[in-house]
């Protein structure tokens, strides 16, 4: 009785150690971690060597990528910085020591479009406490590249999904463990054999504006919302799609509508409440002020507008004011995020009008 028990109990083990691969296929497919836990390190090379855990359907598609690796790799964010921009930040130290950088920091405006910059396969999206929303993609020659502290997914991104260069992969974000801080790319490159290497020998061209155009105009065809996404890139990077007009390029549609877009009335209004064409700063006084701190005290991003909301609209241009105001371009991307209301604030709260509690004009 006891050997037959015996028996039992090492066939049980051994099927045991049969199903262990299986286990971490489901572990490797998990998208997030409710406990707030770190991946370990073996879990994190099995996304980033996972490809034999992963169904027949998704290795045939990574069969098909091309089998050398690309030593030249485009600049993935596709608009406000390009290769000339960055400079090496691999092996850094972070963590106080305790762990060297293993990718390149592209510092960029939060929500610009991160894309593909070569055929791959999505194998993966998380999201993590320490990387935020991350997506790893199979690359040719058996690569891995891994795209960390997204703000959001690219619409439809998910496991399996076979990206064309250009193809978007998400928007630049600070979430993860680069939350509260400025809003960046991090880019990695793993080889065949795992081994993370230094992504900025290899990033060494940008996309033509040609290229850009046409990746964009697939990307607001697939984003939830490309009205204000194409607000967001005329308000940062309006120079680039004047550049492409003059050179005679066609402009996606929305773009084309946003560049176009005039106000009804050309002084800022809302809600009936008229704000004044010229600009503000601190040191303003009058009614112009009156009305701004009654937008910004509605809009509440913030702490600075909760304080500014206590102090109320008194129509001086204050410290108060100008922290409330300088959270809110924080907000709404305004850069540079310096508390002083010129155009590109004024033309942002003329697209966006609220109802105020009060509206008599002044």
């Amino acid at each position: 009785m006891k050997a037959l028990t015996t028996k039992y109990a090492a066939a049980a083990l051994l099927i045991a150690l049969m199903a262990a691969p299986a286990l971490g296929a489901a572990e490797v497919s998990s998208q997030s971690y409710p406990d707030g836990s770190s991946p370990s390190g073996s879990l994190r090379e099995q996304w980033i060597r996972g490809y034999p855990q992963q169904s027949s359907d998704l290795r045939q598609k990574i069969s098909e990528l091309p089998g050398t690796a690309d030593p030249n790799v485009y600049m993935p964010v596709l608009f406000g910085v390009e290769v000339k921009d960055i400079s090496p930040n691999f092996g850094d130290s972070r963590g106080n020591g305790s762990r060297a950088h293993e990718g390149e920091d592209i510092m960029a405006v939060k929500g610009t479009p991160v894309v593909s910059p070569t055929p791959a396969v999505v194998l993966q999206t998380i999201t993590g406490p320490d990387e935020g929303n991350a997506v790893y993609t199979a690359n040719p020659g058996g690569e891995t590249f891994v795209y960390i502290h997204l703000d959001r997914f690219g619409e439809g991104v998910a496991s399996g999904l076979v990206l064309a260069p250009g193809a978007l992969i998400g928007y630049v974000g600070n979430t993860g463990n680069a939350a509260g801080g400025p809003a960046h790319l991090h880019f990695e490159i793993h080889n065949s054999s795992s081994a993370s290497v230094d992504p900025f020998p290899r990033l060494t061209g940008d996309f033509s504006l040609q290229a850009r155009m046409s990746y964009l105009s697939k990307i607001l065809a697939q984003t939830s919302d490309s009205v204000a996404l194409s607000r967001l890139l005329i308000t940062n990077f309006k120079s680039a799609f004047t550049a492409a007009l003059a050179a005679n390029i066609t402009l996606p549609l929305p773009i084309s509508d946003a560049l176009a877009f005039k106000p009804a009335n050309p002084v800022s209004v809302i809600a009936g409440i008229a704000l004044p064409a010229g600009d503000l700063a601190l040191g303003s006084s009058g009614a112009g002020v009156v009305t701004l701190q009654k937008y910004l005290i509605q809009v509440a991003v913030g702490p600075a507008a909760a304080e500014l909301k206590n102090t109320g609209a008194t129509g001086y241009f204050g410290q108060v004011t100008k922290a409330a105001l300088t959270e809110y371009q924080l907000a709404i991307l305004i850069s540079p995020p310096n508390g002083y209301y010129g155009p590109a604030t004024r033309a942002f709260i003329l697209s966006h009008p609220i109802a105020m509690a009060s509206s008599e004009p002044f």
